[in-house]
């Protein structure tokens, strides 16, 4: 299970969303303490209320702390089922949130559902159902996410009363994505729309509008809406297209404040966007995080303004998933954001608060997991050892962060892995690399053997062992006289003739990467040496 500090980073409801997303595609149980810690009435609101229940409802999780203001949950996923759903906020909570947590879950699902959300459409502190219907949705159609919304009513606060229906294909393969280049010479078009007001406020904010965007060079055509609502309302949106992508910006009215006010603010953010070199609109940005997390590859972004949403939804993501992101920019300032996706996959589906069954790293044993396919045959495999090519960098990326994920490996950006493809072995079965293993040297007498993993399917078949020999035998011929691994499987290493040392009898590594580890001031792997020289192999056979 994994412990979620529920006040980091921005400290809202991102925290939960983010976290409980993530943990139901995953399968990977969560307990997050502090929910809300930072907002001025902290723990579960009834619209984060809405959101546990419904993934409760969707995956069949067992769930404790699920209760209005409640500051601590523990969430541990079933298995999810997609269908029909109707969730009820109760108040004006949006519904766009609720659905940012449960879009994911229901996009990766074996099967379409539909799904309405009863609350606030365009309310403070959220993205209007536009933003998703206009920005969002289209991002997440280049990943592979395929899933349209209609607004049935619109809510406004205080009441809420609005309502969406969506449609979601799922059977998602969720696939990475560039977005860096800032939409040039896009079409700008946007809505005004009121509820219970006069139309001519609209018009107002339609011409004050295009008034402030023909003076900074740019025209745009909006739309004049009077909408049906429980509660008086007033929105502005602007969405920028062109072949590249869409970035949007909205306001709402409030009590005081002309028509005129929200004008400017929502063109003041799209100018603020067209003067930075970026493909994503702050809110975008933030929103791309997890699905980039669970894609396979490597994505990029950058990004108008860095926020703090930005930054907590990457931080989940890194101690969730454990994929490498790598960040540029200070908060409020552009920046760019690379992520090493680790591919969709989910560890079990078993639900309860019990340990997670037995996986395979580094050599170990998986035993009859859940997960785990048919285990085929020795005298079935046609496997090879050999050097790594060029065309096997994805390959290798991809399954050393599957093991990162999992905590039982240093993660790898697919740069790094090419950087330091020289060092790799890997081993292929009918042409398929399912395992990898690399000799780093560190010294003239001293290297180690990292990033050792053999795919669940091939694991006590022996690709461990002849990985691990092929790396000793390279530096035998290097005449390299000893070589060293961390690990937390050290029986497989003892068997292989491997001896357990102190870690600070490893300066070299200790000082070269160790440091760089989040482990390190509490580092749990075994350090253990094998001498490479011929006598000493010839005893250990």
């Amino acid at each position: 299970m994994i412990q979620i500090d529920g006040g980091q980073g921005e400290g809202g409801g991102q925290v939960l969303r983010a976290a409980l997303t993530l943990g139901v595609i995953c399968g990977t149980p969560v307990h997050i303490r502090g929910i809300r810690a930072r907002r001025k009435v902290p723990g579960l609101q009834a619209q984060h209320l809405t959101v546990v229940k419904a993934l409760v409802e969707i995956c069949g999780a067992e769930a404790e702390g699920v209760s209005l203001g409640s500051q601590v949950l523990m969430f541990a996923p079933g298995r999810i089922r997609p269908g029909e759903y109707d969730f009820d906020i109760g108040t004006a909570g949006s519904v766009s949130l609720v659905l940012q947590a449960i879009l994911l879950p229901l996009a990766t699902s074996d099967g379409a559902s539909r799904v309405w959300v009863t609350g606030g459409t365009h309310v403070p502190w959220s993205p209007p159902t536009d933003y998703l219907q206009e920005v969002w949705f289209p991002a997440l159609a280049r990943m592979g996410v395929q899933a349209r919304l209609e607004v049935e009513r619109w809510g406004f606060f205080p009441r809420g009363g609005g309502r969406i229906c969506v449609e979601i294909a799922g059977r998602a393969a969720l696939s990475a994505v560039t977005l860096v280049r800032q939409p040039r010479g896009a079409a700008l078009r946007g809505v005004s729309a009121v509820s219970k007001l006069p139309r001519s406020v609209a018009e107002r904010q339609c011409a004050r509008a295009r008034e402030r965007l023909e003076l900074a060079g740019y025209s745009g055509e909006f739309a004049v809406r009077e909408v049906d609502a429980l509660d008086p309302g007033d929105f502005l949106s602007l969405v920028a297209e062109d072949e590249t992508g869409r970035a949007g910006f909205s306001g709402l009215g409030e009590r005081g404040k002309s028509a005129e006010a929200l004008a400017d603010d929502v063109v003041e953010g799209f100018l603020e966007f067209a003067g930075a070199d970026a493909g994503c609109d702050p809110h975008l940005a933030d929103q791309l995080i997890v699905p980039m997390a669970l894609a396979a590859g490597t994505s990029r972004l950058t990004t108008s303004r860095v926020t703090s949403h930005l930054l907590t939804a990457i931080a989940l993501a890194q101690q969730i998933l454990g994929c490498p992101v790598q960040v540029s920019g200070e908060i409020g300032k552009p920046g760019s954001v690379t992520i090493e996706g680790v591919g969709r996959r989910r560890e079990s589906a078993q639900g309860g608060f019990g340990p997670p069954p037995a996986v395979e790293a580094a050599g170990g044993p998986c035993h009859n997991s859940p997960s785990c396919p048919p285990r085929p045959s020795l005298s079935a495999l046609a496997s090879v050892v050999r050097k790594a090519k060029a065309a096997d960098g994805p390959a290798i990326q991809r399954l050393l962060a599957h093991f990162a994920a999992r905590g039982e490996l240093l993660p790898r950006t697919l740069n790094e892995v090419y950087r330091n493809l020289r060092d790799f072995f890997v081993c292929a079965v009918d042409g398929e690399v399912v395992g990898v293993c690399a000799l780093s040297l560190y010294w003239e007498d001293l290297a180690e053997i990292r990033s050792l993993a053999v795919h669940d399917a091939y694991g006590r078949k022996g690709l461990g062992k002849a990985l691990v020999t092929a790396c000793l035998d390279e530096a035998t011929g290097l005449g390299v006289r000893r070589v060293f691994a961390l690990t937390y499987r050290p029986g497989f290493f003892e068997q292989l003739g491997f001896r357990t040392l102190d870690k600070r009898e490893l300066p070299q590594k200790i000082w070269k990467d160790c440091i760089r580890c989040a482990k390190f001031t509490c580092c749990d792997e075994t350090a253990l040496i094998c001498e490479t020289t011929p006598a000493a192999r010839a005893g250990d056979q």
